[in-house]
């Protein structure tokens, strides 16, 4: 079966006839063609809005006969079936099979096989007549044509109506205007006056059904994700038994990952009531990870807080998609830091808070260049912990005690007045900026400690800032 993210049409042999009104040579009559294309067109999907969802569900279906399947917006689709022929085959019995699944899923549809995409497509659209030759009469469900002979796929086009290629109303109407309205007709007209009349891509598409040029395609590739159901003989009503029921589900779920070498940072648990609507658990962990005891201690941690409504009488676990998963080399002195000592690392200590506090209570913080001090970090939910953990420890004292001006990690909502005494020690740190936005600010920051006499004054070393247009002083800020 062919196994590459893209398939290209194979270049037939020179003997292969070039424009269709020169007739083709004796030995190129019985030619086989490397690839064999099996288009299955669904009218009735031609106008549905939710047409591409239906068609990837489709695929999943195709993909139980070939790897390559390629999705042809509205309502159709394309199978490279040549490799599947010594394990399926023949070529009758496969697209028996292949049209028996669609009637099993009560879809009407009409399907060709040819040795090129886009003769597969057309047949399949033109439909074909009694004795299975090509014909103007309407299409009906169920017919299909065969074709790998590429000598005779001139021939084979040649019936079919022009409306088959589905080109553009515009190019449609002009080729009517020339009187042309079967592909026979088409294929006899001189190649360069139907570049200037229609365009190079409309040669280029007669090119690629005749099997004389490379048509590449995109195949299609399913979003890998983890899914598992369980039903239960009785109503569970205990979240302790409720936690027991999901560790299989979790021990399949991470050695799903492990065999696929990746990694989930997010689950979804829908549990399934007698009455009611399903309660839904989202998950959300702060690092990619395929451990066992990582996924359950954090569902673990979720169930906890949660208020069974109803008994539940099953539940499904979906997890999110699929992402490569990167080993670390752990610290040859892990041990004596207590990370071989049963502790929890930073990601594992982030997802228990969010767990018992909330997805919202606890998130990261990324800076913006920007000179305002409350408009130079906005909060994120990803926690980049592995790169925070990485930076040096004298390039961390750097950022956060530079001898000029330190700043505070700790700043307050919004500057509060000061009436009291100051003891300015460093600055000043002037900030002029956003006036382009309505909310400018023209500052003097100081370091700064409140005088002794001040009331409550603990000798706590502050960031405060006067307002050079008011003259008042506020603080911003305090240091640890």
């Amino acid at each position: 079966m062919t196994a590459d993210l893209f398939a290209a049409e194979q270049m037939p042999p020179a003997a292969v006839p070039a424009p269709a009104a020169t007739p083709a040579p004796q030995t190129a009559r019985h030619a086989r063609s490397k690839q064999l294309w099996y288009a299955v067109v669904f009218p009735e999907m031609a106008h549905q809005e939710q047409s591409t969802v239906l068609l990837r569900g489709l695929c999943m279906h195709a993909q139980q006969f070939t790897s390559f399947v390629s999705i042809e917006p509205p309502n159709a689709l394309l199978l490279e079936i040549k490799g599947s022929l010594k394990l399926l085959g023949p070529l009758e019995r496969l697209h028996a099979d292949l049209d028996a699944r669609w009637q099993r899923l009560g879809l009407p549809a009409h399907s060709a096989a040819a040795p090129s995409t886009l003769a597969a497509l057309w047949l399949a659209r033109g439909g074909v007549g009694p004795g299975g030759e090509p014909g103007g009469t309407a299409p009906r469900a169920g017919q299909s044509l065969q074709l790998e002979d590429l000598g005779t796929l001139p021939g084979r086009l040649a019936g079919l109506p022009i409306a088959c290629t589905a080109w553009d109303i515009s190019r449609l109407q002009t080729l009517r205007a020339m009187g042309v309205t079967r592909m026979g007709e088409l294929l006899r007209l001189p190649r360069a006056g139907l570049a200037r009349r229609l365009g190079a891509a409309a040669v280029q598409d007669l090119d690629i059904a005749l099997a004389r040029q490379f048509a590449p395609r995109r195949a299609f590739v399913p979003r890998e994700r983890f899914y598992a159901r369980c039903d239960f003989e009785t109503e569970i009503e205990n979240v302790a038994y409720l936690e027991k029921a999901l560790e299989p589900l979790i021990a399949r779920c991470a050695q799903f990952l492990r065999e696929r070498q990746a990694g989930v940072q997010a689950l979804r648990l829908k549990l399934r009531h007698r009455a009611g609507p399903a309660t839904r658990v989202h998950l959300g962990l702060a690092s990619i990870t395929s451990e066992r005891r990582r996924l359950m201690d954090v569902l673990s941690q979720k169930l906890g807080r949660l208020g069974l409504e109803a008994p539940v009488r099953g539940m499904e676990l979906v997890s999110g998609s699929l992402q490569p998963l990167i080993a670390a080399s752990l610290d040859v002195f892990a041990g004596m830091t207590g990370a071989g000592a049963g502790r929890d690392s930073a990601p594992q200590l982030v997802e228990r808070l969010r767990a018992r506090l909330g997805e919202n209570a606890v998130y990261g913080v990324a800076s913006i260049a920007e000179h305002r001090p409350e408009a130079a970090w906005r909060r994120v939910q990803e926690l980049r912990l592995a790169s925070a953990l990485r930076v040096d420890k004298k390039t961390a004292h750097q950022m956060m005690n530079d001898p000029r001006m330190p700043r505070p990690v700790w700043l307050l909502a919004a500057p509060l007045p000061l009436d009291s005494g100051l003891i300015l020690e460093q600055g000043p740190e002037r900030i002029e900026s956003g006036w382009w936005d309505g909310k400018g600010v023209a500052r003097d920051y100081y370091v700064a400690r409140q005088s002794p006499d001040a009331p409550q004054s603990h000798g706590a070393k502050l960031w405060v800032f006067q307002e050079r247009r008011s003259k008042r002083w506020y603080l911003h800020g305090k240091f640890a």
